[in-house]
């Protein structure tokens, strides 16, 4: 990879990918640093949490929802070593199997279980759009002006496109119906190509991988993942995708944590827990100690 300026380079090694909660972790919280292989622990989550969702906005992780804290949001206040997590938010919906989109106007939870065609603004409040269709197990691909969600349970094709204003439209269909799975971004080029991998098809665990390059009529397949993964959390980094933790086939907690180039899949560490259920974000490592 290529930096511009002694900033740029010293910014990409601090990048951390921060994991909380999950079935096999419950409240606990670390920190992986794709530049030196380690990782570290945070402070633990008040309650348990999973299927939640995790976003960094100044570089701040705030929480939202889960299957059994279903209107709550936290924040890490100050984000260091010595922080704590505290309230940031009550949602109006319940929100539990969302996905969650940083846009221009802020932090944006759409779908879920139990609020399936719903979004709203946090912590503002109030509603943002309606979804196009019953939307939850989804994965979310977003940008500031708009978000892609991948998938479903009852919509385990569709990948729909979304600004602030509501649908935009739908994509090329999935080749593979799939939910609760992982999916993101790189750059081949100038060509944005978006992920999945992995997840439920009703039947069965997939390992399958997919990608779809701007522009092309349909999907195509990639470089399945070394297993079949269910209930993971994924994160874009340095032009690649990080997948971390599932399910395996024989129902078995992972810790391993691969890494999607555009060619192949690489295991690149491993969390301290093994965990499913759980979500991921992007944050800055210099002030939090791990270094």
């Amino acid at each position: 990879e290529k930096f511009d300026t002694l900033e740029d380079q010293c910014y990409a090694s601090s990048q951390g990918i921060l994991v909380t909660g999950g079935l096999g972790a419950d409240r606990s919280v670390e920190v992986f640093i794709p530049n030196s292989g380690d990782t570290c622990s945070l402070p633990s989550l008040p309650d348990a949490r999973q299927y939640h969702t995790m976003d960094t906005i100044s570089n701040r992780p705030i929480i939202c929802g889960g299957s059994d804290t279903r209107t709550s949001c936290l924040h890490l206040t100050p984000t260091s070593a010595s922080g704590v997590w505290t309230n940031y938010a009550t949602t109006v919906e319940r929100r539990g199997y969302h996905t969650s989109w940083v846009s221009s106007a802020g932090l944006v939870l759409m779908g879920g279980e139990y609020s399936g065609y719903t979004t709203e603004a946090v912590p503002a409040g109030g509603a943002q759009f309606s979804l196009a269709q019953d939307t939850w197990g989804a994965c979310a691909i977003s940008t500031k002006d708009y978000t892609i969600i991948t998938g479903g349970y009852d919509t385990r094709k569709v990948v729909a496109m979304y600004d602030l204003q509501g649908h935009i439209q739908n994509m090329p269909a999935l080749t593979q119906g799939r939910y609760r799975h992982g999916c993101g971004s790189y750059f081949s080029g100038d060509t944005k190509v978006i992920v999945v991998a992995g997840g439920y098809d009703g039947i069965s665990r997939l390992s399958s991988t997919e990608q779809l390059f701007t522009g092309a009529a349909a999907w195509t397949p990639a470089k399945p993942l070394p297993r079949a993964l269910y209930g993971v959390a994924c994160v874009n980094l340095d032009n690649r995708v990080f997948l971390t933790g599932g399910s395996d086939n024989d129902y078995n907690y992972r810790a391993e944590i691969l890494a999607f180039n555009g060619e192949d899949w690489t295991e690149v560490g491993q969390l301290q827990k093994a965990r499913w259920r759980h979500a991921a974000t992007t944050i800055n490592t210099a002030n939090l100690g791990c270094d």
